[in-house]
């Protein structure tokens, strides 16, 4: 009576795995992922009234604050790194990963920093014959 028991309890089971393979999962079973968002990072010239972040920043660094033009990057809403286009020096954020917004930084300060070349018309001489 015991193996009858036994068969008919794993006959149940081997039931309920097949029925539960063919069912469409429910929703709380159901695991959404949202995609990983991809961080907005934003480059432009630093404002008077951010003269306290970046001392902030500067402070973060251990490096003292940057002074003249200064172009910041701002990743999601939160300034995270900064370059003097006097001096070149770099300051940013230790506990947030910045080599993107350095790299960045840099290769827009070179292209503010060059001297843009005049072009230079060839003046008209009128020949006289």
């Amino acid at each position: 009576m015991n193996s009858q028991f036994n068969l008919q309890i794993a006959r149940e089971h081997i039931a309920d795995l097949q029925r539960a393979a063919i069912a469409p999962p429910r929703a709380a079973e159901t695991v959404m992922h949202e995609p990983k968002a991809t961080p907005v990072i934003a480059l432009r010239l630093s404002g008077p009234d951010e003269a306290d972040e970046l001392a902030g920043l500067a402070g973060l660094d251990s490096s003292r604050p940057l002074s003249g033009d200064v172009l910041v990057a701002v990743v999601d809403g939160r300034l995270v790194a900064a370059i003097s286009l006097g001096d070149g020096r770099v300051v940013a954020d230790p506990l947030v990963p910045t080599d993107e917004a350095r790299a960045l930084l840099q290769a827009r300060a070179a292209q503010l920093v060059q001297l843009p070349r005049l072009r230079r018309r060839p003046r008209f001489r009128p020949r006289f014959v």
